[in-house]
């Protein structure tokens, strides 16, 4: 039948199974927030703004306990004493720690929207510019990562480029060198990612005025980055 065609299919699947997750869910309410954000700004509409308000709500109460995924991936990356590049190493405990200094902070953003804390000169001005601040920390030590780890694939692309015809195999040749440009592309996709987002930041700080569809847009470019790697593992 058409209908159970439709039912059982494997993206109608996968796409439950992304809903099923906090971070699915998470990720749809950021693309959702980002383009109501833009949508506000192109019909300045109240409804609109008011929709923003309410995906941004939401998202932070998903988010509620995420900073002890990154203080635990923090740990675990201290411990790993022997990481083969430790540039990458404390550079990805740089980019946790300043993760969960934005996640927690954010956190008392949320009690603030709920009014369950009063909005003070502190909790409604300074808490939402050091919760930048640590975004922005994180995202810097993410792209000097993205930096390194690009070089270090080209470097290996070249010296299995120059040592292929003393491979052992031409098979496992060509899969380090598969191994190595996927992991070339990953790099560069991320450093894309994480320059939109420092866009972002960098306009929330005003260090950058841009307009608002502007820094919109680009929310809604790094939600689809984000979704592409949830659905991957849905």
């Amino acid at each position: 039948m058409v209908l159970d065609t439709v039912i059982y299919h494997p993206t109608l699947t996968k796409f439950i199974s992304l809903l099923n997750k906090t971070a699915g869910r998470e990720k749809i309410l950021r693309l959702l927030q980002y383009l109501v954000r833009f949508l506000a700004v192109q019909y300045r509409s109240g409804l609109n703004r008011q929709l923003q308000s309410e995906f941004t709500s939401v998202r932070k109460i998903l988010r509620f306990f995420k900073p002890l995924n990154h203080i635990q991936d923090a740990a675990k990356l201290y411990d790993n004493k022997i990481a083969p590049d430790q540039w990458v190493r404390w550079l990805s405990i740089i980019k946790n720690v300043g993760y969960v200094g934005y996640l927690t902070l954010d956190q008392i953003n949320l009690l603030r929207i709920l009014k369950l804390i009063p909005a003070t000169p502190i909790t409604a001005k300074k808490v939402p510019r050091y919760t930048n601040w640590f975004w922005f920390v994180a995202l810097i030590a993410g792209l000097i990562t993205d930096v390194r780890k690009l070089y270090t694939s080209q470097r290996k692309i070249e010296a299995s480029l120059s040592s292929k015809g003393n491979a052992p195999t031409e098979k496992a040749s060509s899969e380090k060198l598969t191994a190595y440009y996927n992991e070339r592309f990953a790099a560069f996709r991320r450093l894309i990612w994480d320059s939109i987002d420092t866009f972002i930041v960098l306009n929330n700080l005003q260090f950058l005025r841009n307009d608002e569809s502007s820094v919109a847009l680009a929310g809604v470019a790094t939600s689809v980055f984000g979704l592409q790697d949830v659905w991957k593992t849905a």
